[in-house]
């Protein structure tokens, strides 16, 4: 059993490492390619599309996840997070290759709230699994979704709201599909929102430390560390 733990820590070490390496190099070439264009987009998407495209695929694994028990994520939170992005890479952005979707300010505010979340989210569980506890990234990842998630959406919004005619130009059904996703984001977001809420306050609010000095249950360290949440 040991070994077999030890197996999956390394699997997830490996993977979350990856992850970081991933959206740190989309992050990167993001602002490289602001520094050098300015407001010049349209190239943005030939210098970050492929690499977005697969970095954030690769996030489904984590529907896999916590389905067999890898971690200790619900299911349906991790799919609710994980199905709008794929829905904005492969259903829009690899979709539809028009100046206001693959050129656009929303791109630039989607790619950046994302990439930023992710690198500090993937470090954190990194090296959390590795046994290494880094205060200022725990403090950023249960802090920054205050402004990043509503960035975030904001830029989801406004690209699958300019890829509306060129889906309705497809098959109208595509166009009914997109704006029924678009209705649908407002109770997602409360729901991860409050989520998010609810874990920092469990996080940073002090209620590990309470249950110590009352002689409960510890957080969870080293072997165990590997069912943190993602």
């Amino acid at each position: 059993m040991a070994q077999s733990n030890g197996v999956v820590n390394a699997y997830l070490v490996a993977y979350n490492a990856a992850s970081f390496v991933g959206w740190a190099y989309v992050l990167a070439q993001t602002v490289l390619y602001l520094l050098e264009n300015g407001t010049d987009l349209s190239g943005l998407f030939s210098a970050i599309g492929l690499p977005l495209i697969y970095v954030q695929t690769g996030a489904a694994l984590e529907v896999l996840h916590s389905l067999v028990g890898l971690v200790r994520s619900s299911p349906m939170t991790v799919l609710m997070q994980v199905y709008s992005r794929l829905l904005l890479v492969w259903g829009t952005l690899y979709v539809f290759d028009y100046p206001e979707i693959r050129a656009s300010p929303a791109l630039v505010l989607m790619v950046l709230a994302w990439s930023i979340t992710e690198c500090v989210r993937y470090s954190h569980y990194a090296l959390s699994l590795m046994g290494i506890e880094v205060y200022a990234l725990l403090y950023l990842r249960y802090t920054m979704f205050y402004v990043l998630y509503p960035a975030g959406v904001s830029g989801e919004l406004l690209e699958m709201w300019a890829a509306l005619p060129h889906a309705a130009a497809i098959r109208p059904a595509f166009k009914g599909f997109l704006l029924l996703n678009m209705i649908n984001y407002p109770p997602v977001l409360y729901k991860l929102y409050t989520h998010m809420m609810r874990q920092r306050r469990k996080v940073l609010g002090g209620e590990t430390a309470k249950s110590k000095a009352k002689g409960g249950e510890t957080a969870p360290s080293d072997a165990a560390s590997r069912k943190k949440k993602l």
